[in-house]
């Protein structure tokens, strides 16, 4: 018996399997988490670049052709964050108008829907909430990612 237990411990076929076993695990936590990352990289500079596009629309003296400012920046926001809507984002935009950059921090604002008038000082806040992609943030107690981008502008007059 004991012959027969030291073959057992000396015998060393099969560390390597269990050697790839451990490090398997770790390479592919590693590799989706990277993966989550850069998506999410891409998803912030996503909003980054909706937010920037839909402050240019309410800058703009011109009313488009069809609608308001208002919906033309909605259209420009859904046409930008719209692929991220399909995996389950969901995006809110509020626009506060502070008519004069002296009322910016204060409770002097009112929320506006047109995009306010020629000189109004206005603050946009685009907001987009997702679930993690790979389900990494899962693991680590993260439901919901949050990517926001607050904007502060005064229209042309």
């Amino acid at each position: 018996m004991k012959a027969l237990a030291r073959q057992f411990l000396r015998d060393e076929r099969g560390i390597a399997s269990i050697e790839f076993a451990v490090v398997a695990f770790i390479s592919v936590i590693l590799i989706v988490g990277t993966v989550e990352l850069a998506l999410e990289m891409i998803v912030d500079a996503t909003v980054q670049m909706a937010a920037q596009e839909a402050s240019r629309v309410g800058l703009t003296t011109t009313a488009p052709a069809t609608g308001t400012r208002q919906t033309a920046a909605q259209a420009t926001i859904d046409q930008m964050l719209g692929g991220w809507k399909k995996i389950g984002a969901t995006v809110s935009i509020t626009e506060l108008n502070y008519g004069t950059y002296g009322n910016l921090g204060s409770s002097t604002y009112k929320p506006t829907s047109d995009m306010g008038g020629y000189g109004d000082v206005i603050a946009y806040n685009i907001q987009l909430k997702m679930p993690g992609i790979t389900g990494i943030p899962k693991m680590f107690g993260i439901n919901e990612l949050t990517f926001e981008r607050n904007y502060i502008v005064q229209n042309e007059k």
